[in-house]
C-alpha cells in the first residue's frame, strides 16, 4: 500500500512540473467544486431515494394490510353471526323439532347473510336434519372435518373445493369448481349437552370481491393484491392455485407478519408488501398472506425522479463551477488548448501528420519542438515495426499450419484416416482409468477382413487399398462420436465403445459386420465381395489396462475365425482369467 501511495505521489509531481500556476489553480478549483457538489448532490438523492422509497413502501404494505384486515373482521363478523344464531334462545326448540321449521329458520339467516350458499344442521351422528335448499338434507357428514371440529368448539376451516355439494350446486359460467370456508358451530341444550354442529359454507368468491375493491380504492390502479394461504399456494390473485413462496420464503414471511421485499416476475423487478393476517375479536384466523404488488419501476416511479431531479440539479451546478474555472483559465491554457487538439487529430482520417508550430510562451513552444521531433521518430518506428508484424504473422501462419499437419499425421493412419496404434492406445488407457475409476462399462471390438490376402492376390494390392479405405469408412459411420476407431496395420481395425453395455455392443458388432458384407466395394469395373470377422470383448475389473481387453478382443477374433468367419464372437472375461490362473 504505501508503494502505491508512493506511485500516486510521483505521478502527481510529474503533473505538477508540465503545468503553470494559473492553470493548477484553475484545474483544483474545477475538481473541487464537482467532488463537493457531486458528493452533496449524490447524498442528498440518496437520502431523498430512500425515505420517498420508504413512504412508498409502508403506503402498499398499509394497502396490503387494509385487505388483510378487512379479511379478517369479515371472517370474524360471519363467525360470530353463526355463533349467535346457534345460541339465539327461540332456536332452542327448532333444533330437534320439526325439521321443515327449522330448514326455514336456516334459510331466513342465508338470506339475510348471502355469501353463505349452504347453511345446515347435523345432529351428533353427523346427519344433516335440515338444510338451506334440502341439499344433502338427510346425508351423513360425519367424516367431514368441519362437523369433527365442530362438535368440539367454534371451527373455521381454509379454503376447499365443495365436495358433498359439487354435483348439487348448480354448475358456474366458467366451469371453475366451487370454494368454500366452512364455519362450524356447537349447538347445545339449556343444559350444555351437544345437540349437533349448525355449519355454513361461505362461498369464497366474497374474497375475490373484496381484493377488487380495495384494488379499485387504494389510489394506485398498478398495485395488484393476491391472498395466499398460510403453506403458500395461491387463493385469489395472480397464478391461482400455484405455490408462490415456500421453504425459508414463506416462513420468513410468516415470521414477519408485515414487510415489503422486491422479486422477480416475469423478468420484471417487482415490488412485493404483504401482511399476514392473524384474527380478529374471537376469530383466531387462518394465517391468510395478502400481498400487494407493483413493479419496482412504477412504485418507486416517485422516488426515482426525486433522486434524478437532485442528482441533475448537482450536474447543473457542478457544470456551472466547471465554466467558471474554464473561463478564468482559458486565456492562459488556449495555446495549449489549441496544440493538444492538433495533436488528437493526427492519425484519425484526414488528419494532419505533423504538428503546426505554437507559439504563446516558453512552455508552449518548447513543447511545440518536441511533440514535432517526437512524430517524426514515431513515424520512422511505425514504419520499421510494420515490417517486423508483417513478417512475424506470415512466420506465425506457417508455423500454425505445418503443426497441424504434424498432428495430423502423428495421430491418424495415412490411408483411412482413423486414428493410429499410437494415438488410439493413449486414448483407450485414459477410457480404461475412466471406467474403472467411476464403475463404467466399455467394450472394445478387433475386427479383420476375411480372406484378405486371396483379395491382394485376384484383384491387386489397389484393390485391397480401396476395401480397407471403404470398410473403415463403414466402421466411422456406424459408431457414435463419443467412440474411437483405428487401424492397428494391415487388415486389422479396432474400436472402442464407451457407456455401453453387452447386449448394445454385440448389436453394434454385428450390425458393422452386416453393413460391411451387404456394401458394394468396386475396384474399377469389378466388384469385391467382402466379409470381416469381429471379436468383441467388455472390460471387465480383472483388467490390468486395456491390453488386456484388446488381447481377449483379439482372441474372439481367432475363434470367429476358426467357427466359419463372417461372424461375431464375444470373448468373455472368465475364460481369459482361466487361462491366466492355468
Amino acid at each position: 500500500m504505501r508503494t502505491l501511495f508512493q506511485q500516486a505521489a510521483n505521478r502527481l509531481h510529474a503533473i505538477e512540473d508540465h503545468l503553470t500556476v494559473r492553470t493548477q489553480i484553475a484545474a483544483a478549483v474545477a475538481a473541487m467544486s464537482i467532488v463537493l457538489v457531486g458528493t452533496l448532490a449524490a447524498g442528498a438523492a440518496l437520502i431523498s431515494y430512500r425515505n420517498t422509497a420508504a413512504l412508498i413502501e409502508n403506503s402498499l404494505t398499509g394497502t396490503a394490510s387494509t385487505a388483510s384486515g378487512r379479511l379478517d373482521r369479515f371472517m370474524a363478523t360471519r363467525q360470530q353471526e353463526m355463533k349467535l344464531f346457534a345460541e339465539l334462545q327461540p332456536m332452542q326448540t327448532q333444533w330437534q323439532g320439526d325439521p321443515a321449521a327449522l330448514r326455514s329458520s336456516l334459510e331466513n339467516l342465508q338470506r339475510s347473510f348471502t355469501e353463505f350458499a349452504w347453511i345446515g344442521f347435523a345432529d351428533v351422528n353427523g346427519n344433516v336434519l335440515a338444510a338451506t335448499g334440502g341439499l344433502l338434507q338427510g346425508k351423513s357428514v360425519a367424516a367431514r372435518p368441519w362437523f369433527k371440529q365442530g362438535l368440539e368448539k367454534v371451527a373455521v376451516g381454509d379454503v376447499h373445493e365443495a365436495v358433498l355439494l359439487s354435483s348439487l350446486l348448480t354448475q358456474r359460467a366458467n366451469n371453475e369448481p366451487y370454494r368454500f370456508v366452512d364455519i362450524a358451530v356447537p349447538v347445545r341444550d339449556t343444559n350444555g349437552d351437544v345437540l349437533g354442529v349448525l355449519g355454513g359454507h361461505l362461498n369464497w368468491d366474497w374474497a375475490s370481491s373484496l381484493i377488487k375493491d380495495v384494488e379499485a380504492n387504494d389510489g394506485n390502479a398498478d398495485a395488484t393484491l393476491s391472498i395466499l394461504s398460510k403453506g403458500g399456494m395461491v387463493l385469489v390473485g395472480h397464478q391461482k392455485e400455484t405455490i408462490r413462496y415456500r421453504g425459508d420464503e414463506l416462513a420468513g414471511i410468516v415470521k414477519a407478519g408485515a414487510g415489503t421485499f422486491r422479486e422477480i416476475e416475469g423478468g420484471e423487478q417487482m415490488l412485493t408488501a404483504f401482511h399476514v393476517g392473524t384474527g380478529h375479536r374471537d376469530y383466531q384466523g387462518l394465517n391468510w398472506i395478502v400481498t400487494a404488488t407493483q413493479p419496482a419501476n412504477v412504485a418507486l416511479k416517485a422516488a426515482i425522479s426525486s433522486a434524478q431531479m437532485i442528482l441533475a440539479i448537482g450536474a447543473a451546478t457542478a457544470l456551472i463551477a466547471l465554466s467558471l474555472a474554464v473561463l478564468v483559465s482559458r486565456r492562459i491554457a488556449a495555446p495549449i488548448i489549441a496544440l493538444t487538439q492538433e495533436a488528437d487529430r493526427i492519425g484519425r482520417a484526414h488528419g494532419p501528420t505533423m504538428l503546426a508550430r505554437q507559439s504563446g510562451s516558453v512552455e508552449v513552444v518548447q513543447l511545440s519542438r518536441a511533440l514535432r521531433s517526437l512524430l517524426r521518430r514515431i513515424g520512422l518506428a511505425e514504419e520499421r515495426t510494420k515490417e517486423a508484424e508483417l513478417r512475424a504473422s506470415e512466420n506465425a501462419m506457417q508455423l500454425q499450419e505445418d503443426m497441424l499437419k504434424l498432428r495430423q499425421l502423428a495421430d491418424t493412419d495415412f490411408m483411412t484416416g482413423l486414428m493410429n496404434r499410437r494415438s488410439f492406445l493413449a486414448v483407450a488407457d485414459d477410457a480404461v482409468a475412466y471406467c474403472r475409476r467411476y464403475k463404467r462399462n466399455m467394450a472394445t471390438l478387433m475386427i479383420d477382413i476375411d480372406h484378405f490376402k486371396k483379395i491382394n492376390d485376384t484383384h491387386g494390392h489397389a484393390a485391397g487399398d480401396d476395401a480397407i479405405k471403404s470398410i473403415a469408412e463403414i466402421i466411422s459411420q456406424s459408431i457414435r462420436t463419443t467412440d474411437k476407431a483405428a487401424r492397428f496395420g494391415g487388415e486389422e481395425f479396432v474400436v472402442l465403445l464407451r457407456e455401453i453395455d453387452q447386449e448394445t455392443a454385440v448389436l453394434l458388432a454385428d450390425r458393422i459386420r452386416a453393413s460391411i458384407e451387404s456394401a458394394t466395394v468396386r475396384h474399377g469395373d469389378v466388384v469385391i465381395p467382402i466379409t470381416v470377422s469381429v471379436g468383441l470383448a467388455l472390460f471387465d475389473e480383472s483388467d490390468r489396462d486395456v491390453q488386456d481387453v484388446i488381447e481377449r478382443a483379439d482372441q474372439g477374433l481367432y475363434v470367429a475365425k476358426k467357427t466359419g468367419r463372417n461372424r461375431t464372437f464375444l470373448m468373455p472375461a472368465e475364460d481369459e482369467r482361466a487361462a491366466r490362473a492355468a
